[in-house]
This record gives C-alpha cells, structure tokens and sequence, in this order.
C-alpha cells in the first residue's frame, strides 16, 4: 500500500478514535482502534509499513491527546514491531489468527502505556483495576479487528486498483 493512503487512513482512524469510539464505549473503555490498525497494517504489509503507520498514526493520537508527546508513538512502535514479527509466518486468512494477534498486542501495548504512564508519575487508583482496563480494551480492540481488517483490506485493494489503472492508461 502506498504511504501516502497509510497516512490518510491514519488520519481518519485518529478522527474516529477521538470522535465516535467515547459514544461506543463501555464502562469508559473503548476499543483501541488505531492499535489495531498497528498491528493489522504491519501484519499484511510488513514491519517497515506498520512502523510508518506507527508513527504517524501514534503522533497524530499525541498531538490530539495533548499531553505526554510520544507516548502513543512509542506504544505503536512497540505494537507494530511486535506485530511485524508475523508477517508471512502466520495464516492471515483466518479471521481468528488476525483476532489473536490484535489482542496479544493491545495486552502488551496497554501494559506498556500503564508501565510508561506510572513512570511518569500518574497515580493509580489500582494496578489490578488498570490491568483489568488493559484486558478489556484488548479483547474489545480484538472483537472489532475483522471490521478494521476488512477497511485496512479494502482500501488496499482501491489505492492497488487505481495505481494499475493509472499505469494501464500512460501511453
């Protein structure tokens, strides 16, 4: 996939993390979208495209966030080279093998962010309450990955689509 159309599809799954998942939450949890799509983008494409994603995708989150600039970037590298591990060594046609990974990636990503946050100096009420949020939001984040497979998938095959078509039409 081009990065020009990576860091568009970066730039909206950002708008709609910020915009619509705080309706869809439960109990003040939503899904982790854009580390799903972390951790989906270098899965199908590779760890050098999902770290591209990583970071651009992590310091639009930073920047909307306003505070801590990197902690979500570097979250989203930690997640896109964990992720990029499985490109061409697992099955991704199955839909339960992409389900897993973005699971087992928003576990260590959102363990992570607890861990880096800590070490900032923000309390917590509970690490046991923090870990369970962790849980949560991975197995949220991982039932809603075939709906963002399915996008990052689609746009994939667009931008593909219009590349050989531009190139059928040079003379």
């Amino acid at each position: 996939m081009r990065y020009w159309a990576l860091a568009i599809l970066s730039a909206l799954m950002v708008a709609f993390e910020t915009t619509v998942i705080p309706y869809i939450s439960i109990g003040g949890i939503g899904p982790d979208i854009i580390g799903s799509l972390v951790a989906l983008v270098s899965m199908l494409n590779g760890r050098q495209v999902g770290l591209f994603v990583a970071v651009v995708a992590g310091l639009m989150e930073d920047v909307s966030s306003g505070q801590f600039l990197g902690l979500f970037a570097l979250v989203r590298l930690a997640i896109a080279y964990l992720a990029g591990a499985a490109y061409q060594k697992v099955f991704q046609e199955w839909v339960l093998v992409p389900m897993m990974l973005v699971f087992v990636t928003g576990f260590v990503g959102g363990c992570l962010q607890v861990f880096l946050l800590a070490s900032f100096g923000v309390p917590f009420e509970s690490y046991r309450v923090a870990l369970s949020a962790v849980v949560f939001q991975a197995v949220y984040s991982a039932l809603l990955s075939p709906l963002v497979m399915r996008i990052t998938c689609s746009v994939d095959a667009y931008v593909s689509y219009v590349s050989e078509r531009r190139k059928s039409l040079q003379p």
